[in-house]
């Protein structure tokens, strides 16, 4: 009888044995993780900057769709995108008085240059004695390197830029619409640097109330 139950408790101990070699053998298997790290998912790579080529404008490079508007919610059509702190619709255009003092700009840039401030000097000396009670309308362009919509934007900033400095010499803010016409209506149709030059400008045109003349 002792054997039998000695026999019974050694089968007992070797089946626990067994059972605990075979999870330590599964253990063995498992991959160990270092405290602290931090795994990814195979093809999780994070992106990095997006790095604009020289020359090349950053902005919106989004579609634009048959509507009649971008697809940023700008106008396609020629009319650009006016800024006007009135209606000057009906004002009658001069674009002669001062298309000597077209301004011009650097590539991609709306800052207006040192050579370029005493146009605009000569522009607020001639508004203020001679075209009292007129306005005058700052139109911006672009050359034809960019998206469309993002040369309407520069477009605008070069108008802005160049009321800002008008406004700063003296004439008053509200007679100075700004236009913006981007790419649309470029001063020469040739696509190289000399052509380009002519194309990135403000244009002023003087704006004399209907029935005033000119």
């Amino acid at each position: 009888m002792k054997l039998v139950k000695l026999s019974s408790l050694l089968a007992i101990c070797a089946a626990l044995s067994l059972t605990g070699f075979g999870c330590r053998k599964g253990l063995d298997k498992t991959t160990h993780i270092p405290k602290g790290a931090n795994p990814t998912v195979a093809g999780d790579v994070p992106s990095g900057p997006t790095d604009v080529g020289p020359g090349t404008p950053p902005g919106p490079t989004t579609g634009v769709d048959n509507t009649g508007v971008g697809s940023t919610g700008l106008p396609k059509s020629s009319e650009g995108i006016a800024a006007a702190k009135g209606d000057f619709t009906n004002w009658i255009e001069n674009r002669d008085e001062f298309k000597a003092q077209t301004v011009y700009f650097d590539f991609d840039k709306s800052n207006v240059k040192p050579g370029e401030v005493a146009k605009l000097e000569e522009v607020a000396r001639r508004m203020k004695s001679s075209f009292q009670g007129k306005a005058l309308r700052v139109e911006g362009h672009c050359d034809e390197r960019g998206t469309e919509e993002y040369n309407r934007s520069l477009g605008d900033r070069r108008a802005n830029t160049i009321r800002e400095k008008l406004v700063e010499l003296g004439l008053s803010a509200d007679l100075i619409p700004t236009i913006s016409f981007g790419e649309d209506k470029p001063a020469e149709t040739g696509h190289d640097d000399a052509a380009w030059k002519k194309n990135r400008r403000g244009e002023l045109i003087l704006l004399s109330p209907p029935g005033a003349g000119n």
